[in-house]
């Protein structure tokens, strides 16, 4: 039996049906997500000073935010 977010699949049996939970109501005639993780290529990391700065050790992981510098405000 499976549990999600504190409500087990034998609770929600009724698929039509919104499961109330915690953060709010939830259909249950699904998964509630599937993801694609690539695999990754070995690279040399950073060094655990940069790497901690950077917020990953990794150079292809590193992706800086950008924020309003991307933002056309014409």
């Amino acid at each position: 039996m499976s549990e999600i977010m504190g409500v087990t699949r034998r609770q929600a049996r009724n698929d039509d049906l919104p499961v109330e939970t915690a953060c709010g109501p939830i259909m249950m005639s699904g998964e509630l997500a599937m993801a694609y993780v690539p695999c990754q290529q070995w690279e040399s990391p950073y060094a655990p000073d940069v790497g901690f700065a950077r917020g990953t050790i990794f150079p292809c992981l590193d992706k800086p935010f950008i924020g309003e510098e991307a933002v056309c405000h014409g």
